[in-house]
């Protein structure tokens, strides 16, 4: 972990969390989820480092680049379903996962 306040990097993943109830409430919006997949990157890098086990992992639940069987476009210029396994719905499941049990990591490194 670099070298950051745990409780304002629990803080922050916290915030992300808190997001995915709007998330699910406003369609998911693809243009949305891609802000927050790319905030969620940004704030663990800087907590975690870019090489971290703990990003690697976010990557592995909402991550997956280039065309999937349920999205439309061309190249990095896609639009996500919000359906099946790398759908919308399914990414925020497994990156509220991933983001629950580093915030429980944080938690239990400041006790």
């Amino acid at each position: 972990m670099q070298d950051v306040d745990r409780r304002e990097a629990r803080d922050r993943i916290q915030q992300l969390i808190d997001r995915i109830a709007w998330l699910r409430a406003t369609g998911p919006n693809p243009f949305d989820y891609y802000q927050w997949a790319d905030e969620v990157w940004f704030v663990c890098t800087d907590i975690f480092g870019e090489e971290s086990e703990e990003v690697r992992r976010l990557f592995q639940a909402v991550g997956q680049r280039g065309r999937t069987l349920d999205q439309r476009g061309i190249g990095e210029n896609m639009t996500l379903g919000l359906h099946g396994a790398w759908g919308i719905w399914a990414r925020l499941e497994r990156g509220e996962a991933v983001l629950r049990e580093l915030v429980r990591q944080l938690e239990g490194a400041a006790a």
